[in-house]
């Protein structure tokens, strides 16, 4: 049983656990082992293929909050207009029928709205005292309802998409929440400069973190020829297609590379095209999904990882975890100058960077890599030394707590 004074956190994503999020999951996983109480809510199905190791039976005790087949998600909208018929109101009011959001978005808001009590219900009822949600998108826009309805106070993660384009209420959200926790300071810029509202917020610069015994350093491939490996879900900002090309003109140097593209998507159609005019089918293999196991187990093989991220109608990468997996293993990395990558991908000191959508620039800095390999080796050791020093999860862990806790004077990280 938690502490009297312990608050009784709740977690709340869109899906989860979910495959492609295994951030999340290892942040519960590591306030619970500093003793946290955290109950876990999830607006849908968890998917049946996310088993992290960090928590292998998280999904079975998810509590889903979008229930519209259950009388009782259609009762909780009476209980709370009998019982505070003022915070109901309000919230409808101030998140649906008044909002300056387009039409389009609205309709989005009410959707929220209808699971908002009921999902409101389930969070009081589990006892939580303090909900988090990931994601500032449709978690978090529940996650604001539900502390309109209860009093119940309500913090953030933000992370990229749900920032960059899919940004509903967001400036509501942040002149509501308690606190907002984001990857890299960058995105702290970003809502200053983008956001009347983040002037009055409490935002922290929470990194990413992982497990590094999950990560033990890896001795260098021997694999001829050299296999170059990418992981993420097949979208344009991934940028795979400039690996792709990149790939091409690495076989005009001449220089022999196999690449590994692991993750699947809508882009996966375009890529195999991609691959196909290039005449690269012997060389890149779109592998599609691994677990979180075999991916990092996929690591071990390769000579480096390439991330060669860019940004579309504003959509970007914040920081892939990958980059943050692969670096704690003592694999060599190339990506790009994209929003907070930067920040762990320092160029020539921890990795290489170019600019995004470049495929001469990338496979220039992929062959630098492969061809000067004490100088690859450095990088790697210092990206290693990196991650283990500022991206721990234990760390990342007890700075949110001690937020959990009401603690708002510490530093920043760096």
């Amino acid at each position: 049983m938690p502490s009297v004074n312990q608050p009784v956190i709740g977690y709340l994503g869109r899906i989860l656990p979910t495959l492609s999020e295994t951030f999340v999951v290892r942040e519960i996983a590591a306030l619970r082992r500093l003793g946290q109480e955290v109950r876990v809510f999830s607006l849908y199905s968890p998917e049946d293929s996310a088993v992290h190791p960090e928590a292998p039976g998280l999904a079975e005790e998810v509590k889903i909050l979008v229930r519209p087949t259950l009388p009782r998600f259609w009762l909780a909208h009476f209980e709370f207009l009998l019982r505070s018929p003022l915070r109901y109101l309000r919230c409808l009011w101030r998140y649906v029928l008044t909002t300056e959001e387009p039409w389009r978005r609205r309709r989005h808001c009410l959707a929220y709205f209808m699971a908002a009590p009921f999902a409101a219900h389930c969070v009081r009822s589990a006892g939580v005292t303090h909900l988090h949600a990931h994601f500032a998108n449709a978690a978090t826009t529940t996650a604001m309802m539900v502390g309109a309805l209860t009093g119940i106070p309500f913090s953030f993660t933000a992370h990229a998409y749900d920032i960059f384009v899919d940004d509903v209420l967001l400036a509501k959200k942040l002149a509501a929440t308690a606190f907002v926790a984001t990857c890299s300071h960058f995105h702290v810029r970003y809502f200053r400069e983008h956001y009347a509202t983040a002037a009055q917020a409490a935002i922290f610069v929470v990194r990413y973190g992982l497990d590094p015994e999950r990560f033990a350093l890896q001795q260098p491939s021997q694999r001829t020829p050299p296999l170059i490996i990418a992981v993420g879900r097949l979208v344009e900002t991934k940028g795979f297609h400039t690996l792709i090309e990149a790939c091409a003109r690495l076989r005009t140097m001449p220089l022999t590379v196999d690449c590994l593209i692991i993750g699947d998507g809508p882009e996966r159609e375009r890529l195999t095209q991609m691959i196909r005019d290039l005449q690269l089918t012997d060389r890149v293999t779109l592998f599609g999904k691994l677990s979180p196991t075999e991916v990092a187990a996929s690591y071990g093989q390769a000579a480096l990882l390439a991330m060669p991220s860019c940004v579309r109608d504003n959509n970007r990468d914040g920081i892939p975890n990958v980059l943050l997996e692969a670096m704690a293993t003592g694999l060599s990395v190339v990506s790009t100058c994209v929003s907070g990558i930067p920040e762990l991908v320092r160029h020539e000191e921890t990795g290489l960077l170019v600019e995004p959508d470049d495929p001469e620039a990338l496979a220039n800095a992929i062959a630098r890599l492969l061809t000067d390999r004490p100088f690859a080796e450095r990088l790697a050791q210092a990206g290693r030394d990196l991650v283990l020093r500022e991206y721990n999860i234990e760390r990342s862990a007890r700075q949110l707590q001690r937020l959990f806790a009401g603690e708002r004077d510490f530093p920043e990280e760096n």
